[in-house]
């Protein structure tokens, strides 16, 4: 073994040289032990030991000057190229103090370096969160040709409150410590950027904590960089290898984990009447221990981050779904968006401090969820059928094989209907004499217009109800859950129905589709949306 300057040189039996770069990574307050440390871009990393010491193969004798970078939880990454002699980085500590009169930059600014991915974050749901018309018209009571006490409405019902939506919908100016909570004034605020979720306010995120303050039950610590800093934008990333002039980065195993998601995707609501949840005939008891609510007069309105988190913790170690997180399926590469991209910035930016990576480590910022894409990805669906006598007896497996949480899940207004359209050798519809009916909230009328209940099928969904009893209600208005059937992850559901046949040779046909709905007809009808199905699954017997 032969040691030149911070250059390992091993020689093995075949006489083949395997080569590595050896130093510390130390700071102001002595050496650092679990900092990461690589090639930037490169897939593999090694980490500092309690003095600091690190060694990183190369795998070849290096040609040219290798660049080494390091990162740390809580501190700013850095990097430095081999120069000879004592090798080593040194890292400072991320500042101690927030400042709550930063103010947060549109997303242009990242524009300018992270081409592809603002423009893949420009077309999300993600970028228009405060501006979404349906979600304006839901806080206002207004219809889609914006006249006023059109259906529910959360200032309808409310006058005199401003509610809680803009810590999700407006997050920025909502950590801005704004004069008001009214989602309409944000719209316009200057410190909303731009219509949604900016990319400023999403990495000035350290770390998430429980909240008994938040509708979502949890908070998100900012850190936000003073102007005697510098211009240097601070920002937490993925990244422990990002060491660029325009960023003071600072590596955060948090954004690829599901608990970042849980500040927004997690609702949880105190009953007007402190009532009690009657959850034992809905849940088990795992189930409810699982959403964390202090107390059983609170209504776990949306609760996606839990099953999620009660999915991972009920896998084994060896499981191949442990450690998937939320990241993994709703910010991954579609097939539509080839070629994938292979640096996280383009142009000048590229060129200057581009580094060539896997394009399974980048995170294209699509958020995909409730596209048709990833719903008929989500389940699958088998049906069987056996006749005896003349009794026709029909069998739906329905599976969750990708979801990683409860589907449908989010907000309470979405559906799956499973719809059975059975008819007999001369087309005409079979009414079963066994089997559950879908429910009038699936909307009373004429099928070829979507209208299906009554008809045989099952109807999965959250269904709130309020004090009085009436039924699928917006949560502002619920007092209870009254119903929670959703499909819990890698599990399988099982529907029977039987129908008479006029005699045991006929031979009938039978369809199952699985569709799903993002809100109710009764609800688009008095909106004026427009609500367009889409099928799911659908298989035939």
């Amino acid at each position: 073994m032969l040691i030149v300057g911070s250059i390992l040189i091993t020689i093995n039996l075949q006489g083949e040289k395997r080569t590595g770069i050896s130093g510390r990574i130390v700071s102001a307050y002595g050496p650092l032990e679990d900092a990461r440390v690589r090639i930037p871009g490169h897939k593999t990393f090694v980490k500092t030991g309690k003095g600091g010491e690190f060694s990183v193969p190369t795998g070849t004798m290096p040609s040219r000057r290798i660049r080494i970078t390091a990162g740390k939880e809580g501190w700013f990454n850095n990097g430095d190229f081999i120069r000879g002699g004592r090798f080593e980085i040194f890292l400072n500590p991320l500042p101690r103090t927030d400042n709550p009169d930063y103010r947060f930059l549109p997303p242009k600014i990242c524009s300018q370096c992270h081409v592809k991915l603002s423009k893949i974050y420009d077309r999300s749901k993600m970028a228009r969160t405060t501006s979404n018309p349906r979600v304006l018209q839901m806080y206002n009571g207004t219809d889609a040709f914006n006249r006023k006490k059109q259906g529910p409405g959360f200032k309808l019902d409310n006058p005199n409150k401003d509610g809680d939506c803009i810590a999700c919908h407006a997050p920025s100016v909502d950590a801005s410590n704004p004069q008001t909570k009214d989602l309409n004034k944000a719209l316009f605020s200057p410190k909303t950027g731009e219509n949604g979720i900016s990319c400023d306010y999403c990495h000035k995120i350290k770390r998430i904590v429980k909240s008994k303050t938040s509708s979502s039950g949890f908070k998100a610590i900012l850190q936000r960089n003073k102007p005697i800093s510098g211009n240097s934008i601070l920002v937490f990333g993925p990244y422990d290898d990002v060491v660029v002039p325009p960023m003071a980065a600072s590596y955060s195993p948090l954004f690829n984990n599901g608990r970042y998601c849980s500040q927004c995707h997690s609702h949880i609501l105190k009953s007007k009447n402190l009532k009690k949840q009657d959850w034992q005939k809905i849940y088990t008891k795992e189930e409810w221990k699982g959403f964390g609510l202090e107390d059983e007069t609170y209504i776990p309105v949306q609760t996606t981050y839990q099953e999620w988190k009660q999915w991972q913790e009920a896998l084994p170690k060896n499981d191949a779904d442990k450690g998937k997180n939320c990241q993994d399926c709703h910010m991954s590469w579609r097939k539509n968006m080839l070629p994938y991209d292979s640096f996280i910035v383009n142009g000048h930016a590229k060129m200057m401090w581009g580094s060539f990576r896997q394009s399974q480590s980048i995170h294209p910022h699509q958020f995909d969820g409730g596209t048709e894409t990833q719903l008929k990805t989500a389940v699958t669906m088998e049906i069987d059928g056996e006749i005896k006598g003349n009794i026709l007896t029909i069998t739906v497996f329905i599976t969750n094989t990708s979801g990683g949480h409860w589907i449908p899940t989010g907000e309470p207004m979405r559906r799956i209907i499973l719809l059975l359209k059975a008819t007999d050798e001369n087309e005409k519809p079979m009414i079963p004499i066994s089997g559950s009916r879908l429910p009038d909230i699936i909307g009373k009328g004429d099928p070829a217009k979507e209208f299906y209940a009554g008809l045989p099928g099952v109807l999965f969904a959250k269904i709130l109800k309020d004090s009085e009893g009436n039924m699928d209600v917006p949560f502002w208005q619920a007092d209870a859950v009254d119903s929670d059937n959703r499909i819990r992850p890698k599990t399988t559901v099982s529907l029977k129905w039987q129908f008479r046949l006029q005699h045991p040779d006929e031979e009938p046909s039978i369809k199952a589709l699985l569709i799903y709905r993002s809100a109710s007809k009764k609800l688009a009808k008095t909106k004026k949306w427009r609500i367009e199905d889409i099928v799911m699954k659908e298989t035939a017997w």
